[in-house]
């Protein structure tokens, strides 16, 4: 391995957090390669992850490695864009969905090895929001799926894991919802009515094995906004069945527009706007496409 000084940015409050088999992993696999392990572990007062990894960024780290959840990995990511270091991923959350999306190990001791030794990288894509100054890099919603963000506790989290995203979906949508959306796409507008619109730069629902596309990636070079129209259970039940089988798009409720360049969405009311698991504001949303905003190590073919 020709990098040898490592931050690690721990979230021990995630999912699946383990700090002490981060720890012990990169102790038995990275130390004997002569790598020099640094790390920094998430608490509820002092340092931030975003600011832990400029740091790490100042020093001169060749790597930063993202041992957490989605939300993890996403502030790294983002705070990693133009700096030339790579990013490496040990997934402890509780969907894991970027790490799905690049098909890494989900075992903390077999990530750490492609950490070690990783066959390629690949530069994945961002969603810039202007208003945040933030890129976001799994999906960004409005509608049901967004409204769900408020209910989820991280109790709910702990005891359900991802099965908390279903069971609050079909809370909400007993209220059969749906909102009129202006939705500007590379210059070209329209309007349409819909339940939710998602902006998603990987294909993972984070629902059970649902899809909102195979042809969704996070290495293409565009996003997709994928409109769903239905409102019931037994639309969404339709849509689930149509997903878990591999062929969302099979289904009449969904539609599909691809975004190169840039994405406004607009609708009236309190509908929440939510990307990467954080609700970030409400009625509105401009975002900007990130082609290749940063190198990830990954063992994708």
């Amino acid at each position: 391995m020709s990098k040898r000084r490592a931050l690690f940015v721990v979230n021990n409050k995630s999912g699946g957090a383990n700090e002490e088999a981060v720890r012990k992993a990169a102790d038995e696999i990275l130390k004997p390669l002569g790598v020099e392990c640094h790390f920094f572990v998430r608490r509820k007062k002092g340092m931030s992850r975003r600011k832990a990894t400029r740091r790490a960024i100042e020093e001169g780290f060749d790597l930063v490695v993202a041992a957490g959840g989605d939300g993890t990995v996403s502030r790294v990511a983002d705070e990693l864009q133009g700096s030339g270091v790579r990013l490496g991923v040990v997934p402890t959350g509780t969907a894991n969905l970027i790490a799905r999306s690049l098909r890494l190990p989900l075992d903390i001791a077999e990530a750490m090895r492609l950490i070690a030794d990783p066959p390629r990288t690949v530069t994945i894509d961002g969603m810039h929001v202007p208003e945040t100054g933030k890129t976001y890099f799994s999906h960004i919603s409005m509608g049901v799926y967004s409204r769900i963000a408020k209910m989820e506790t991280e109790a709910q989290k702990k005891a359900m894991g991802r099965g908390v995203y279903l069971w609050n979906l079909f809370k909400e949508l007993r209220h059969s919802n749906s909102w009129k959306f202006k939705i500007h796409v590379d210059g070209e507008n329209s309007k349409v009515r819909s339940s939710l619109v998602i902006l998603a730069n990987i294909g993972d629902a984070g629902i059970a094995d649902m899809q909102w596309g195979k042809q969704i990636r996070i290495d293409d070079g565009h996003l997709d906004l994928c409109i769903v129209s239905g409102r019931t259970v037994g639309e969404y039940g339709r849509l689930a069945w149509h997903s878990l089988r591999g062929r969302p798009e099979d289904d009449p409720a969904i539609d599909y527009l691809p975004v190169h360049q840039s994405i406004r969405i607009e609708t009236s009311g309190d509908v929440p706007v939510r990307a990467d698991g954080k609700l970030i504001g409400e009625g509105s949303v401009e975002v900007e496409v990130r082609r290749g905003a940063v190198e990830v190590m990954t063992s994708s073919a």
